[in-house]
């Protein structure tokens, strides 16, 4: 009897994956065209047969994470989605999973920055940071909080980090580039940008910047220059 038994809970288990795995494959393939609402729909369908599928949770993760930011500061979509990736993680899923934590997270610092939140933009953007120490997004977004309120140098030494992480993003190197402004030191700001338009030409922000750091220096020279003359 008791094999018997054991034999039925067998057949039922392999029963809910085989009836899961088509749910996840297409949730999976919504996602990828980027049809989250479907997408949703069916890693929903597979949790409601296996709530502990950490595959599933971190699907539905990832497609609540896309509605989101399609719908800009639907904030209750990012709540559920940081649920569902931290389900995944907690069984076991592994790989993307704290990456993809992490830019849940500085997402969700954006909207709080957005609504001045400043408290819940530092609280989201720690969380972020903890779980991907290599996330040039969240170090940045932490930094110009910094910046913002007073403390410029915690601010330079976060984009310094950042610059070091991900050679290719632009955004700490302005912003670093801003601080050494807002600090006097013209030639340092002038660098920064200058590597920044070399990564981004077509930046507007960056080449007014930019333009504006260099007729600086060019006329302080011309001054220096006239000066050392006339002696």
């Amino acid at each position: 009897m008791k094999n018997t038994i054991l034999f039925i809970a067998m057949i039922l288990s392999l029963s809910i994956v085989g009836c899961n795995k088509p749910e996840i494959e297409k949730g999976a393939i919504s996602l990828n065209v980027g049809d989250y609402n479907r997408a949703i729909r069916f890693y929903d369908r597979a949790l409601n047969r296996d709530p502990a599928n950490g595959i599933a949770h971190l699907g539905l993760g990832k497609a609540l994470f896309q509605k989101a930011k399609a719908q800009q500061s639907d904030t209750v979509s990012l709540q559920q989605a940081i649920v569902h990736i931290e389900a995944a993680r907690t069984l076991g899923v592994t790989g993307e999973v704290n990456g993809l934590l992490s830019s849940v997270l500085t997402e969700n610092a954006r909207i709080h920055l957005n609504k001045e939140d400043t408290v819940g933009a530092l609280e989201s953007l720690t969380r972020a940071i903890e779980y991907d120490q290599s996330s040039s997004g969240a170090l940045n977004l932490t930094g110009i909080i910094y910046f913002r309120t007073g403390r410029a140098e915690k601010a330079a030494v976060l984009f310094d980090y950042a610059i070091r992480i991900d050679t290719n993003d632009v955004s700490p190197l302005f912003n670093r580039g801003m601080v050494a402004w807002n600090q006097n030191q013209m030639e340092i700001a002038h660098e920064f940008w200058f590597k920044a338009l070399c990564k981004s030409p077509q930046d507007e922000e960056i080449l007014y910047w930019f333009a504006r750091a260099e007729k600086l220096l060019r006329d302080r020279q011309k001054k220096d220059t006239s000066g050392n003359g006339n002696q």
